[in-house]
């Protein structure tokens, strides 16, 4: 899943209702059984916070449910982050890569030298 570009510190929703969607998460189940299902902890949380809707749940046999998915992140550059869904009885567990580039705070600022500061009031007063 490619989110493109996201700001630091701006939570992002991937709501699969939502027109400006920037993606969406369906689960789907093709098995004849229903399956239980429960969204991992993400690997680095002081760089990326996610949280899924429903975060765990059952999926009735050859049925599909959206996820709404929002996910903050606290740090700029590109991000590759991996989430896991664990399926029970499932040797392993489903998964997904996020992909983004997260813009940081940018700040600049502007010093005067305090000679010109000095100036400036000198002339100013006569």
């Amino acid at each position: 899943m490619n989110l493109g570009r996201i700001y630091a510190g701006v939570t992002e929703y991937v709501n699969p209702q939502s027109k400006h969607s920037k993606a969406c998460l369906t689960l789907k189940n093709y098995g004849n059984l229903p399956a239980h299902f429960r969204w991992g902890n993400v690997n680095d949380p002081e760089s990326v916070v996610c949280s899924f809707e429903p975060n765990s749940g059952v999926i009735p046999p050859r049925q599909e449910i959206k996820v709404k998915m929002t996910v903050t992140v606290y740090k700029g550059g590109n991000l590759n982050e991996l989430f896991m869904c664990d399926i029970r009885d499932m040797e392993l567990p489903l998964g997904f890569e996020m992909l983004a580039d997260s813009y940081g705070l940018n700040v600049s600022y502007e010093t005067q030298d305090d000679s010109t500061v000095a100036m400036n009031t000198a002339a100013g007063s006569t």
